[in-house]
Protein backbone atom coordinates (compact mmCIF):
# COMPACT_ATOMS: atom_id res chain seq x y z
CA UNK A 1 0.00 0.00 0.00
CA UNK A 2 2.97 2.60 0.06
CA UNK A 3 2.82 4.93 -3.09
CA UNK A 4 5.88 6.49 -4.94
CA UNK A 5 9.25 5.46 -7.07
CA UNK A 6 10.21 2.55 -5.34
CA UNK A 7 14.03 2.15 -3.58
CA UNK A 8 16.14 -0.53 -4.39
CA UNK A 9 18.59 -1.39 -1.34
CA UNK A 10 21.29 -3.59 -2.67
CA UNK A 11 23.76 -5.24 0.60
CA UNK A 12 26.61 -6.67 0.76
CA UNK A 13 27.09 -9.08 4.06
CA UNK A 14 29.80 -9.09 6.46
CA UNK A 15 32.54 -11.36 6.39
CA UNK A 16 30.88 -15.13 7.14
CA UNK A 17 27.65 -13.71 7.89
CA UNK A 18 24.91 -15.27 5.57
CA UNK A 19 22.29 -13.09 3.25
CA UNK A 20 19.48 -14.68 5.48
CA UNK A 21 20.90 -12.55 9.07
CA UNK A 22 20.05 -9.64 7.31
CA UNK A 23 16.30 -10.17 6.81
CA UNK A 24 15.25 -9.42 10.30
CA UNK A 25 16.53 -5.50 9.49
CA UNK A 26 15.84 -5.49 5.96
CA UNK A 27 11.90 -5.57 7.56
CA UNK A 28 12.53 -3.46 9.96
CA UNK A 29 13.82 -0.74 7.41
CA UNK A 30 10.99 -1.73 4.89
CA UNK A 31 8.56 -1.23 8.06
CA UNK A 32 9.86 2.24 8.42
CA UNK A 33 10.06 3.65 5.29
CA UNK A 34 6.96 5.43 4.11
CA UNK A 35 7.83 4.83 0.05
CA UNK A 36 8.11 1.08 -1.40
CA UNK A 37 11.30 -0.39 -0.40
CA UNK A 38 12.80 -3.47 -2.15
CA UNK A 39 16.13 -5.21 -0.77
CA UNK A 40 18.27 -7.64 -2.26
CA UNK A 41 20.75 -9.07 0.25
CA UNK A 42 24.05 -11.12 -2.24
CA UNK A 43 24.75 -14.34 -0.86
CA UNK A 44 28.03 -15.72 -0.48
CA UNK A 45 29.55 -18.35 -3.39
CA UNK A 46 33.02 -18.60 -3.52
CA UNK A 47 34.15 -16.94 -0.20
CA UNK A 48 32.71 -15.53 3.37
CA UNK A 49 31.25 -12.51 1.77
CA UNK A 50 30.98 -11.80 -1.60
CA UNK A 51 33.85 -11.30 -3.25
CA UNK A 52 34.72 -7.46 -5.71
CA UNK A 53 35.24 -9.16 -8.80
CA UNK A 54 31.51 -10.52 -8.47
CA UNK A 55 29.83 -7.67 -7.54
CA UNK A 56 29.15 -6.02 -10.80
CA UNK A 57 27.58 -9.51 -12.53
CA UNK A 58 25.73 -10.05 -9.03
CA UNK A 59 24.09 -6.56 -8.79
CA UNK A 60 22.69 -6.37 -12.17
CA UNK A 61 21.26 -10.26 -11.16
CA UNK A 62 19.81 -8.81 -8.09
CA UNK A 63 18.49 -5.81 -9.66
CA UNK A 64 16.74 -8.00 -12.60
CA UNK A 65 15.59 -10.64 -9.86
CA UNK A 66 13.39 -7.93 -8.28
CA UNK A 67 12.27 -7.02 -11.24
CA UNK A 68 11.24 -10.19 -12.07
CA UNK A 69 9.25 -9.86 -8.79
CA UNK A 70 7.34 -6.67 -10.06
CA UNK A 71 9.54 -3.93 -9.04
CA UNK A 72 9.38 -1.15 -11.27
CA UNK A 73 12.84 -1.24 -12.70
CA UNK A 74 12.45 1.99 -14.90
CA UNK A 75 11.71 4.22 -11.62
CA UNK A 76 13.39 2.47 -8.82
CA UNK A 77 16.09 4.28 -6.86
CA UNK A 78 18.79 2.01 -6.47
CA UNK A 79 21.19 2.62 -3.43
CA UNK A 80 23.85 0.23 -2.54
CA UNK A 81 24.81 -1.12 1.34
CA UNK A 82 27.20 -2.95 3.17
CA UNK A 83 27.95 -4.15 6.40
CA UNK A 84 31.32 -4.77 8.37
CA UNK A 85 33.78 -6.07 5.23
CA UNK A 86 31.14 -5.86 2.47
CA UNK A 87 31.25 -2.18 3.79
CA UNK A 88 35.06 -1.65 2.26
CA UNK A 89 33.69 -4.00 -0.76
CA UNK A 90 30.99 -1.82 -1.75
CA UNK A 91 31.92 1.66 -1.19
CA UNK A 92 35.07 1.08 -3.64
CA UNK A 93 33.06 -1.09 -6.41
CA UNK A 94 30.67 2.34 -6.49
CA UNK A 95 33.27 4.54 -6.46
CA UNK A 96 35.11 2.74 -9.28
CA UNK A 97 31.23 2.05 -11.20
CA UNK A 98 28.78 5.06 -11.32
CA UNK A 99 27.43 6.63 -14.11
CA UNK A 100 27.55 4.97 -17.28
CA UNK A 101 29.99 2.16 -15.49
CA UNK A 102 26.94 1.68 -13.19
CA UNK A 103 24.81 -1.33 -12.93
CA UNK A 104 22.98 -2.67 -15.90
CA UNK A 105 25.26 -1.18 -18.29
CA UNK A 106 25.10 2.28 -17.04
CA UNK A 107 20.86 2.41 -17.39
CA UNK A 108 20.43 2.65 -13.61
CA UNK A 109 21.77 5.30 -11.49
CA UNK A 110 22.99 4.93 -8.08
CA UNK A 111 22.04 7.86 -6.07
CA UNK A 112 23.43 6.64 -2.56
CA UNK A 113 24.76 4.11 -0.05
CA UNK A 114 24.66 3.00 3.55
CA UNK A 115 27.83 1.44 5.41
CA UNK A 116 26.64 0.10 8.47
CA UNK A 117 29.46 -1.35 11.28
CA UNK A 118 31.86 0.50 8.59
CA UNK A 119 32.79 4.06 7.17
CA UNK A 120 33.99 5.22 4.18
CA UNK A 121 37.81 4.40 3.85
CA UNK A 122 40.23 6.93 4.87
CA UNK A 123 41.94 7.30 1.31
CA UNK A 124 38.44 9.05 0.01
CA UNK A 125 39.13 11.27 2.92
CA UNK A 126 42.76 12.64 2.82
CA UNK A 127 44.36 14.69 1.72
CA UNK A 128 41.12 15.99 0.32
CA UNK A 129 36.89 14.89 0.26
CA UNK A 130 36.59 12.72 -2.44
CA UNK A 131 33.78 10.08 -2.21
CA UNK A 132 31.92 10.69 -5.49
CA UNK A 133 28.32 9.76 -4.13
CA UNK A 134 26.38 10.73 -1.19
CA UNK A 135 26.77 7.99 1.41
CA UNK A 136 25.27 7.55 5.35
CA UNK A 137 27.37 6.08 7.40
CA UNK A 138 25.88 4.47 10.76
CA UNK A 139 27.71 2.41 13.64
CA UNK A 140 27.03 0.71 16.61
CA UNK A 141 27.40 2.76 20.14
CA UNK A 142 28.90 -0.82 21.41
CA UNK A 143 30.64 -2.11 18.35
CA UNK A 144 33.71 -4.08 19.16
CA UNK A 145 35.23 -4.55 15.71
CA UNK A 146 34.14 -1.04 13.68
CA UNK A 147 34.79 1.01 16.97
CA UNK A 148 32.96 3.49 17.85
CA UNK A 149 36.56 6.20 17.86
CA UNK A 150 36.91 5.15 14.41
CA UNK A 151 33.35 5.90 13.75
CA UNK A 152 34.29 9.80 15.69
CA UNK A 153 37.08 10.00 12.98
CA UNK A 154 34.15 9.28 10.14
CA UNK A 155 32.27 11.92 11.80
CA UNK A 156 34.56 14.33 12.47
CA UNK A 157 36.35 14.65 8.04
CA UNK A 158 31.71 14.84 7.66
CA UNK A 159 31.12 17.78 9.13
CA UNK A 160 29.74 20.86 6.61
CA UNK A 161 28.79 17.69 4.39
CA UNK A 162 24.90 17.30 4.41
CA UNK A 163 25.47 14.33 1.76
CA UNK A 164 27.43 12.00 4.04
CA UNK A 165 25.60 11.94 7.29
CA UNK A 166 27.22 9.96 10.42
CA UNK A 167 24.65 8.33 13.01
CA UNK A 168 25.55 6.02 16.07
CA UNK A 169 23.04 3.36 16.69
CA UNK A 170 22.58 3.59 20.62
CA UNK A 171 23.30 -0.16 22.20
CA UNK A 172 23.98 -1.40 19.18
CA UNK A 173 26.87 -4.13 18.96
CA UNK A 174 28.51 -5.54 15.52
CA UNK A 175 26.54 -8.17 15.26
CA UNK A 176 23.36 -6.72 16.01
CA UNK A 177 22.97 -4.80 11.98
CA UNK A 178 22.44 -8.71 11.31
CA UNK A 179 20.96 -11.75 13.13
CA UNK A 180 21.49 -15.17 14.50
CA UNK A 181 25.07 -16.80 15.29
CA UNK A 182 28.16 -14.06 15.06
CA UNK A 183 31.40 -15.94 13.05
CA UNK A 184 34.33 -16.74 15.42
CA UNK A 185 35.72 -13.40 15.04
CA UNK A 186 33.33 -11.23 16.07
CA UNK A 187 32.08 -13.13 18.88
CA UNK A 188 35.41 -12.74 19.91
CA UNK A 189 35.77 -9.13 20.09
CA UNK A 190 32.27 -7.37 19.84
CA UNK A 191 31.07 -6.02 22.92
CA UNK A 192 28.19 -7.14 25.10
CA UNK A 193 24.72 -5.71 23.73
CA UNK A 194 22.55 -3.42 25.95
CA UNK A 195 19.07 -3.89 23.84
CA UNK A 196 17.23 -6.61 22.37
CA UNK A 197 18.18 -7.45 18.43
CA UNK A 198 14.84 -6.45 17.59
CA UNK A 199 15.02 -2.72 19.37
CA UNK A 200 18.54 -2.74 17.67
CA UNK A 201 16.91 -3.32 14.18
CA UNK A 202 14.12 -0.58 14.99
CA UNK A 203 17.17 1.85 16.14
CA UNK A 204 19.42 1.14 12.81
CA UNK A 205 16.10 0.61 10.82
CA UNK A 206 14.88 5.06 12.42
CA UNK A 207 18.81 6.19 11.16
CA UNK A 208 18.43 4.64 7.64
CA UNK A 209 14.68 5.04 6.24
CA UNK A 210 14.86 8.76 6.19
CA UNK A 211 18.06 8.25 4.20
CA UNK A 212 16.67 6.32 1.81
CA UNK A 213 13.96 8.21 1.18
CA UNK A 214 15.34 11.24 0.68
CA UNK A 215 17.83 10.12 -1.72
CA UNK A 216 14.76 8.54 -4.06
CA UNK A 217 13.04 11.93 -4.02
CA UNK A 218 10.69 11.20 -1.26
CA UNK A 219 9.93 13.36 1.80
CA UNK A 220 11.01 10.72 4.70
CA UNK A 221 8.12 9.94 7.11
CA UNK A 222 8.55 11.32 11.01
CA UNK A 223 10.98 8.84 12.97
CA UNK A 224 11.04 9.31 16.60
CA UNK A 225 13.58 11.92 17.59
CA UNK A 226 17.06 10.78 18.62
CA UNK A 227 20.19 12.55 20.31
CA UNK A 228 22.24 14.57 17.94
CA UNK A 229 25.21 12.46 16.87
CA UNK A 230 27.25 15.42 17.45
CA UNK A 231 26.75 14.94 21.11
CA UNK A 232 27.49 11.19 21.38
CA UNK A 233 30.78 12.33 18.94
CA UNK A 234 31.79 15.39 20.84
CA UNK A 235 33.43 13.96 23.53
CA UNK A 236 36.06 11.51 21.74
CA UNK A 237 36.80 14.33 18.98
CA UNK A 238 37.85 16.71 21.30
CA UNK A 239 39.98 13.99 23.05
CA UNK A 240 41.03 13.44 19.57
CA UNK A 241 42.21 16.58 18.91
CA UNK A 242 44.19 17.38 22.62
CA UNK A 243 46.10 13.76 21.83
CA UNK A 244 46.94 15.72 17.93
CA UNK A 245 45.78 13.17 15.88
CA UNK A 246 47.17 11.89 12.97
CA UNK A 247 44.00 11.03 11.89
CA UNK A 248 42.30 14.41 12.86
CA UNK A 249 44.19 17.65 13.45
CA UNK A 250 47.64 16.50 13.39
CA UNK A 251 48.08 14.78 9.86
CA UNK A 252 51.55 15.96 9.54
CA UNK A 253 53.88 14.07 12.27
CA UNK A 254 56.20 10.85 11.91
CA UNK A 255 53.83 8.28 11.16
CA UNK A 256 51.01 10.17 9.48
CA UNK A 257 49.46 10.88 6.67
CA UNK A 258 51.63 14.22 5.92
CA UNK A 259 54.64 12.90 7.41
CA UNK A 260 56.61 14.09 3.94
CA UNK A 261 55.90 17.86 5.38
CA UNK A 262 58.28 16.73 8.16
CA UNK A 263 62.06 18.94 7.40
CA UNK A 264 64.91 17.99 9.36
CA UNK A 265 63.25 16.09 11.99
CA UNK A 266 60.50 18.74 12.97
CA UNK A 267 57.19 18.65 11.92
CA UNK A 268 54.54 21.48 11.75
CA UNK A 269 52.25 19.19 13.66
CA UNK A 270 52.00 19.29 17.30
CA UNK A 271 50.30 17.81 20.61
CA UNK A 272 48.00 20.20 23.03
CA UNK A 273 48.39 17.80 25.81
CA UNK A 274 52.11 17.18 25.44
CA UNK A 275 52.62 20.56 27.12
CA UNK A 276 50.56 20.20 30.08
CA UNK A 277 52.72 17.54 31.28
CA UNK A 278 55.51 20.48 31.15
CA UNK A 279 52.67 22.53 33.10
CA UNK A 280 52.61 19.86 35.97
CA UNK A 281 56.30 19.62 36.03
CA UNK A 282 56.84 23.75 35.92
CA UNK A 283 54.35 25.43 37.81
CA UNK A 284 56.21 28.31 39.59
CA UNK A 285 53.75 30.80 41.93
CA UNK A 286 53.90 34.05 40.48
CA UNK A 287 55.62 33.10 37.17
CA UNK A 288 53.36 33.05 34.32
CA UNK A 289 54.17 29.58 32.08
CA UNK A 290 54.06 29.43 27.84
CA UNK A 291 54.27 26.53 26.82
CA UNK A 292 54.24 24.67 23.51
CA UNK A 293 54.64 21.90 21.71
CA UNK A 294 55.92 20.30 18.05
CA UNK A 295 55.82 16.71 16.93
CA UNK A 296 59.95 15.87 16.10
CA UNK A 297 61.09 12.84 14.66
CA UNK A 298 62.88 12.07 18.69
CA UNK A 299 66.24 10.48 17.50
CA UNK A 300 67.18 13.12 14.81
CA UNK A 301 70.70 14.11 14.72
CA UNK A 302 72.80 16.08 12.81
CA UNK A 303 74.72 13.00 12.55
CA UNK A 304 71.56 12.15 10.23
CA UNK A 305 71.72 15.30 8.66
CA UNK A 306 68.70 16.47 11.00
CA UNK A 307 68.29 18.48 13.80
CA UNK A 308 68.21 18.15 17.94
CA UNK A 309 65.20 18.93 19.29
CA UNK A 310 65.51 19.10 23.34
CA UNK A 311 63.24 21.44 25.12
CA UNK A 312 64.63 25.26 26.09
CA UNK A 313 63.76 27.25 29.21
CA UNK A 314 63.50 31.18 28.11
CA UNK A 315 62.53 33.66 31.24
CA UNK A 316 61.53 37.33 30.72
CA UNK A 317 61.94 38.75 34.39
CA UNK A 318 59.69 41.69 33.24
CA UNK A 319 56.48 39.92 32.89
CA UNK A 320 57.69 36.98 34.92
CA UNK A 321 56.82 34.91 31.94
CA UNK A 322 58.99 31.52 31.97
CA UNK A 323 58.43 30.05 28.61
CA UNK A 324 59.37 26.23 27.40
CA UNK A 325 59.07 24.33 24.12
CA UNK A 326 58.23 20.79 24.36
CA UNK A 327 58.58 18.35 21.51
CA UNK A 328 56.34 15.11 21.28
CA UNK A 329 56.52 11.81 18.86
CA UNK A 330 53.58 9.47 18.90
CA UNK A 331 53.85 5.93 18.79
CA UNK A 332 50.98 3.38 17.79
CA UNK A 333 52.01 -0.27 17.42
CA UNK A 334 51.72 -1.92 21.08
CA UNK A 335 51.44 -5.16 19.59
CA UNK A 336 52.60 -8.30 21.85
CA UNK A 337 54.20 -10.06 20.81
CA UNK A 338 56.39 -7.69 18.62
CA UNK A 339 58.58 -8.53 15.97
CA UNK A 340 56.40 -6.97 13.61
CA UNK A 341 54.28 -3.91 13.69
CA UNK A 342 50.97 -6.44 13.02
CA UNK A 343 48.75 -3.40 14.48
CA UNK A 344 49.84 -0.61 11.86
CA UNK A 345 49.34 -3.06 9.41
CA UNK A 346 45.92 -3.53 10.36
CA UNK A 347 45.45 0.07 10.58
CA UNK A 348 46.16 0.84 7.03
CA UNK A 349 43.23 -2.11 6.37
CA UNK A 350 41.06 1.13 8.18
CA UNK A 351 37.95 -1.53 8.90
CA UNK A 352 38.48 -0.07 13.21
CA UNK A 353 39.50 -3.30 14.32
CA UNK A 354 42.47 -1.61 15.86
CA UNK A 355 43.24 1.05 18.59
CA UNK A 356 43.23 4.32 16.18
CA UNK A 357 44.70 6.46 19.15
CA UNK A 358 48.29 6.45 19.83
CA UNK A 359 49.86 3.90 22.57
CA UNK A 360 52.30 6.64 24.00
CA UNK A 361 53.35 10.51 23.50
CA UNK A 362 56.97 10.47 23.89
CA UNK A 363 57.58 14.07 24.64
CA UNK A 364 60.73 15.73 25.58
CA UNK A 365 59.97 18.05 28.87
CA UNK A 366 62.83 20.36 30.54
CA UNK A 367 63.37 19.49 34.71
CA UNK A 368 61.90 21.40 37.44
CA UNK A 369 64.77 21.56 38.95
CA UNK A 370 65.94 23.71 35.79
CA UNK A 371 62.52 25.77 35.58
CA UNK A 372 63.40 26.73 39.23
CA UNK A 373 66.78 28.05 38.62
CA UNK A 374 67.12 28.86 34.54
CA UNK A 375 63.57 30.43 34.79
CA UNK A 376 62.22 31.64 38.01
CA UNK A 377 66.22 32.40 38.96
CA UNK A 378 66.00 30.17 42.12
CA UNK A 379 69.34 29.28 42.16
CA UNK A 380 69.87 26.66 45.00
CA UNK A 381 66.91 24.56 43.96
CA UNK A 382 68.12 20.93 44.02
CA UNK A 383 67.60 18.02 41.60
CA UNK A 384 65.02 16.47 44.13
CA UNK A 385 62.53 18.64 42.85
CA UNK A 386 62.63 16.10 40.14
CA UNK A 387 61.60 13.12 42.42
CA UNK A 388 57.75 13.17 42.41
CA UNK A 389 56.41 10.86 39.81
CA UNK A 390 55.68 13.76 37.52
CA UNK A 391 54.58 11.46 34.30
CA UNK A 392 52.38 9.32 36.45
CA UNK A 393 50.79 12.02 37.78
CA UNK A 394 50.81 13.77 33.97
CA UNK A 395 48.88 10.19 33.15
CA UNK A 396 46.06 9.66 35.58
CA UNK A 397 45.36 13.54 35.08
CA UNK A 398 44.66 12.55 31.37
CA UNK A 399 42.66 9.98 32.03
CA UNK A 400 40.61 12.27 35.08
CA UNK A 401 40.09 14.12 32.27
CA UNK A 402 38.49 11.43 29.79
CA UNK A 403 37.06 10.12 32.67
CA UNK A 404 34.74 13.40 33.41
CA UNK A 405 34.71 14.44 29.58
CA UNK A 406 32.87 11.29 28.41
CA UNK A 407 29.23 10.79 28.38
CA UNK A 408 27.25 9.65 30.86
CA UNK A 409 26.20 7.20 29.33
CA UNK A 410 29.36 5.98 28.89
CA UNK A 411 30.70 6.67 31.95
CA UNK A 412 28.30 4.60 33.79
CA UNK A 413 28.33 1.64 31.78
CA UNK A 414 32.67 2.04 32.25
CA UNK A 415 31.87 1.73 36.03
CA UNK A 416 29.74 -0.82 35.98
CA UNK A 417 31.56 -3.21 33.69
CA UNK A 418 35.14 -1.47 32.66
CA UNK A 419 38.07 -2.47 33.49
CA UNK A 420 39.73 0.74 35.76
CA UNK A 421 43.20 2.26 34.75
CA UNK A 422 45.98 2.52 37.78
CA UNK A 423 49.15 4.39 37.70
CA UNK A 424 52.44 3.01 38.87
CA UNK A 425 55.98 4.53 39.44
CA UNK A 426 57.60 6.21 36.66
CA UNK A 427 60.10 3.58 35.15
CA UNK A 428 63.79 5.02 35.34
CA UNK A 429 66.12 4.59 31.85
CA UNK A 430 69.70 5.51 31.69
CA UNK A 431 69.74 6.97 28.53
CA UNK A 432 67.77 8.95 25.92
CA UNK A 433 67.82 5.83 23.40
CA UNK A 434 66.45 3.34 26.45
CA UNK A 435 63.98 5.58 27.02
CA UNK A 436 63.16 6.17 23.30
CA UNK A 437 62.97 1.97 22.87
CA UNK A 438 60.75 2.01 26.38
CA UNK A 439 56.97 1.62 25.88
CA UNK A 440 54.09 2.98 28.29
CA UNK A 441 53.13 -0.20 30.12
CA UNK A 442 49.51 -1.44 30.51
CA UNK A 443 49.60 -4.37 32.80
CA UNK A 444 46.80 -6.35 34.33
CA UNK A 445 46.93 -6.46 37.69
CA UNK A 446 44.14 -7.60 40.64
CA UNK A 447 43.31 -4.38 43.08
CA UNK A 448 43.31 -4.83 46.98
CA UNK A 449 39.74 -4.93 46.46
CA UNK A 450 39.84 -8.02 44.53
CA UNK A 451 39.23 -6.37 41.13
CA UNK A 452 40.79 -6.70 37.63
CA UNK A 453 42.68 -3.65 36.78
CA UNK A 454 45.01 -2.37 34.18
CA UNK A 455 48.31 -0.51 35.59
CA UNK A 456 50.50 1.76 33.71
CA UNK A 457 53.75 2.90 34.42
CA UNK A 458 55.67 5.51 32.39
CA UNK A 459 59.31 5.06 31.29
CA UNK A 460 61.14 8.20 32.20
CA UNK A 461 64.51 9.77 32.11
CA UNK A 462 65.93 12.99 34.34
CA UNK A 463 68.77 14.75 33.86
CA UNK A 464 70.40 17.54 36.69
CA UNK A 465 71.42 20.65 35.83
CA UNK A 466 75.29 19.83 35.78
CA UNK A 467 74.66 16.26 34.50
CA UNK A 468 77.67 16.78 32.37
CA UNK A 469 80.15 17.67 34.98
CA UNK A 470 79.08 14.92 37.10
CA UNK A 471 79.06 12.01 35.08
CA UNK A 472 82.06 12.88 32.68
CA UNK A 473 84.06 15.21 35.61
CA UNK A 474 86.92 17.07 34.08
CA UNK A 475 85.89 16.11 30.37
CA UNK A 476 85.26 18.91 27.98
CA UNK A 477 81.68 18.69 26.44
CA UNK A 478 82.28 18.75 22.63
CA UNK A 479 80.37 21.61 21.02
CA UNK A 480 78.54 19.36 18.77
CA UNK A 481 77.13 17.65 21.79
CA UNK A 482 73.84 19.57 23.21
CA UNK A 483 73.80 20.03 27.15
CA UNK A 484 72.47 16.53 28.15
CA UNK A 485 71.18 18.36 31.57
CA UNK A 486 68.02 19.69 32.84
CA UNK A 487 65.57 16.76 30.91
CA UNK A 488 62.70 15.37 32.34
CA UNK A 489 61.32 12.69 29.93
CA UNK A 490 58.17 10.57 29.76
CA UNK A 491 55.76 8.48 28.18
CA UNK A 492 52.92 10.21 28.14
CA UNK A 493 49.64 8.49 28.43
CA UNK A 494 47.18 10.25 25.11
CA UNK A 495 43.80 11.41 26.48
CA UNK A 496 42.28 9.86 23.21
CA UNK A 497 43.50 6.45 24.09
CA UNK A 498 42.20 6.92 27.58
CA UNK A 499 39.17 7.87 26.12
CA UNK A 500 39.25 4.73 23.88
CA UNK A 501 39.75 3.10 26.87
CA UNK A 502 36.77 3.88 28.23
CA UNK A 503 34.20 3.66 25.30
CA UNK A 504 35.61 0.36 24.08
CA UNK A 505 38.76 -1.74 25.89
CA UNK A 506 37.79 -1.55 28.71
CA UNK A 507 34.71 -2.86 28.12
CA UNK A 508 36.08 -6.52 26.67
CA UNK A 509 36.06 -9.66 29.12
CA UNK A 510 40.11 -9.42 30.84
CA UNK A 511 43.00 -11.30 29.40
CA UNK A 512 44.17 -13.90 31.43
CA UNK A 513 46.19 -12.76 34.44
CA UNK A 514 49.38 -11.00 34.51
CA UNK A 515 49.17 -10.66 30.45
CA UNK A 516 49.97 -7.43 28.48
CA UNK A 517 46.58 -6.07 27.72
CA UNK A 518 45.83 -5.96 23.69
CA UNK A 519 44.02 -2.81 22.75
Amino acid sequence: GKRGAPIAWVFVPGAGIGKDAYRPLAEAVQREAAAPLWVAVLGTRLAPTALPPELGPRIDAALRALAGRGMDLGQAKVVYGGHSLGSVFIQDHLAAHRGAAGPLGGTVDVVGQVLLGGFLQRKYVHPNFSYPVSTLTVGGELDGLARPTRLAEAFYHSQGRADFPVEVARGVTHMQFASGEPPALVRLRDLRPEIPEADAHAEVARLVAPYLERRAGHRPARSAAAPPAADFFAPIVRAYELEGSRHFNAPAQVGGPDEDRCVKGGCPSRSPWAPEAQRLISEVEGWTLRLDNQYVDCRSTPLTGEEFHLPVIVNNTANKTISITTYTQAYWDDAQPSWFDWKEIFDRFDTGFVATSAEELGTKLASRQCTLILGAGQANASFSEDDPDFCAMANERAYRWALEAASSAARGRFAASGRGLTFGRDIPKSGGPLFLDARLQFNEKTSPAGETVVEVSAPMVKTEIDYWRRHFGPLPRPSVLPDPGCFHYCKLLSPARAMEWIYVDALRPPAPRDSVVLV
